[in-house]
C-alpha cells in the first residue's frame, strides 16, 4: 500500500500538472489532475485501461480517456433544457446539434485540485476537487464537486459528490475506456452481463426518444453471458445507428440506490481477468468505441482501432432534463449529489 507524487506535464500556461500512483499488491491505478483521470490501471501485470504515456496525449485526446464528464454526461437534445420554466441554452459542442459531456470545456478539459493523497484502514485515497461557476457552459448554480479515488483488495471505488447553490442538472461520470484482454486487443471476444431488463432507444443523433425497450429477443440482452461481439453487428436498427453499441442500459427503471449493488460483470478469455462493477446508478452507458481511430497512439505507440475497448459509465438516463419518463437529474440549492461506483478486479 503506498501513493506517489509525480510530475506528469506542464499544461500550455505553465501550471504543473501532479500524477498520483496508488499502488496495492498485483495492483496500481495512477490518476491525474487534468480532468481528474485514470491515467493507467495494472492488474496482474496487464494494462487494462487505455491511455497516454504523456500529458500531452490527454491535451490532444477528444475522446474523455479516463475522465470525469459532466456537468451532463452523455447527450443532451439541442443542448438546451428548461427549469422551472426558463430556457437555458448550453453550448452545442457536437457537430453543432446537441451538447456532449459538458460542453466545449467541460470537466475533462479542466485542471483539478488535490484535496489529499493518503493512506487509511488499509486503502490508498486520492481526493480532487473543482468549483464550476454559475454560466459555465451555460449551466445554472455555481457547482462545487469532489471526486474520490480509493484502492483496497483489488477494487477501485469513485465517490462523487456536488453541491450548488441555484437549481441545476447534474450527472457525473468517468468515461474511461477498458479492455481487460490488454490494451491493443478486442473486446469483442469478452463477456459480458449486465443486470438490466431495459435499453434506451435514440434516433439517428443519439438523442433519446424518451421512452425505455424491454431488451428481451434483442442484441441489448444481456441479462445472461455473452461475447459483445455476439451480436455487435446484428440487422437491428440500434445496432445499425450507433455503429454498434452506444447506448444506456437501464436497472430498476433508472431509480438511484442509497448503496452501490451490482449492475455487470466483463471477463476476458485472454488474460482470465474479470471486472465487477458495482454503483449507485440507475443507468450504465456501454460504448464499444465503434469509432476509435484518433491518431495518436496509446501506450508504447500502441494504434487506436475500432472494438479495442469499451466503455462502462455509469450515470443517469442521457437528455434525462428533457425526457418527463426518465428520473429527474435536477439538483437543488444547497442539496448534495452522490454518486459511488465500484470496478473490482479478479483473476478467474
Amino acid at each position: 500500500m503506498s501513493i506517489t507524487k509525480s510530475l506528469f506535464g506542464t499544461m500550455p500556461d505553465g501550471t504543473e500538472v501532479s500524477l498520483y500512483t496508488m499502488a496495492q499488491e498485483g495492483m496500481t491505478v495512477s490518476i491525474t489532475e487534468y480532468g481528474a483521470r485514470i491515467t493507467k490501471v495494472l492488474f496482474d501485470g496487464v494494462s487494462i485501461v487505455c491511455g497516454f504515456d504523456t500529458l500531452e496525449g490527454y491535451l490532444a485526446d477528444g475522446d474523455y480517456h479516463g475522465s470525469v464528464v459532466g456537468r451532463y454526461a452523455n447527450r443532451i437534445a439541442h443542448g438546451c433544457f428548461t427549469l422551472h420554466g426558463k430556457t437555458y441554452q448550453l453550448n452545442n459542442n457536437e457537430k453543432g446539434r446537441y451538447h456532449l459531456h459538458g460542453g466545449n470545456v467541460g470537466y475533462s478539459n479542466r485542471l483539478w485540485e488535490t484535496v489529499s493523497a493518503r493512506e487509511e484502514d488499509g486503502a490508498d485515497l486520492v481526493t480532487l476537487k473543482l468549483r464550476s461557476p454559475d454560466g459555465e457552459e451555460g449551466y445554472p448554480g455555481t457547482l462545487r464537486i469532489l471526486v474520490t479515488y480509493m484502492l483496497k483488495d483489488h477494487a477501485l471505488t469513485i465517490t462523487y459528490s456536488a453541491v450548488s447553490d441555484a437549481d441545476t442538472v447534474i450527472n457525473l461520470t468517468n468515461h474511461a475506456y477498458f479492455s481487460l484482454g490488454g490494451v491493443g486487443s478486442t473486446v469483442l471476444d469478452q463477456t459480458l452481463t449486465l443486470a438490466c431488463d431495459h435499453y434506451v432507444p435514440v434516433d439517428e443523433k443519439l438523442i433519446p426518444f424518451g421512452d425505455l425497450a424491454d431488451v428481451t429477443g434483442t442484441p441489448f440482452d444481456f441479462r445472461t453471458p455473452k461475447t459483445i461481439g455476439q451480436d455487435i453487428a446484428a440487422d437491428d436498427p440500434q445496432i445499425q445507428v450507433g455503429g454498434g453499441y452506444d447506448h444506456c442500459f437501464v436497472r430498476g427503471g433508472g431509480a438511484e440506490l442509497s448503496s452501490p449493488e451490482w449492475i455487470g460483470t466483463i471477463s476476458s478469455p485472454k488474460t482470465g481477468i474479470e471486472m465487477q462493477i458495482l454503483t449507485t446508478e440507475g443507468g450504465i452507458q456501454m460504448y464499444t468505441c465503434n469509432f476509435m481511430s484518433a491518431p495518436n497512439p496509446f501506450f508504447g505507440g500502441i494504434p487506436q482501432q475500432k472494438n479495442e475497448a469499451v466503455a462502462l459509465e455509469c450515470n443517469r438516463i442521457p437528455d434525462s432534463p428533457n425526457q418527463k419518463n426518465f428520473p429527474s437529474p435536477v439538483l437543488k440549492a444547497g442539496d448534495e449529489y452522490s454518486q459511488t461506483t465500484v470496478y473490482a478486479f479478479k483473476k478467474l
